[in-house]
C-alpha cells in the first residue's frame, strides 16, 4: 500500500467516524517512518499563525487532503 504524503502546511480535514462531522486543520509536522501526522484543528480561525497552536497526533489514514467548506 502506498503511503499518503503530507507535508507541513497542508490543509486537511478529518471525518469523525460515527457522526460524520468534519473538522478542517493544517499539518504542523510529519514524523519520518510514522503513520501519524500532527494537525492543528483549533486555532480560533487564526490559520495564518497555526504553528503557534497545539497539534493533535492524527493517523494518516484518517485525514484527507483539502478543506471542506460550509455552504
Amino acid at each position: 500500500m502506498k503511503r499518503l504524503e503530507f507535508k507541513e502546511g497542508d490543509k486537511v480535514h478529518y471525518v469523525y467516524p460515527y457522526s460524520r462531522n468534519i473538522e478542517n486543520g493544517i499539518v504542523k509536522s510529519v514524523r519520518d517512518f510514522s503513520n501519524i501526522v500532527f494537525v492543528v484543528y483549533k486555532c480560533d480561525n487564526d490559520w495564518n499563525n497555526y504553528e503557534k497552536y497545539t497539534a493533535e497526533p492524527t493517523p494518516i489514514k484518517d485525514i484527507i487532503h483539502g478543506w471542506v467548506y460550509d455552504e
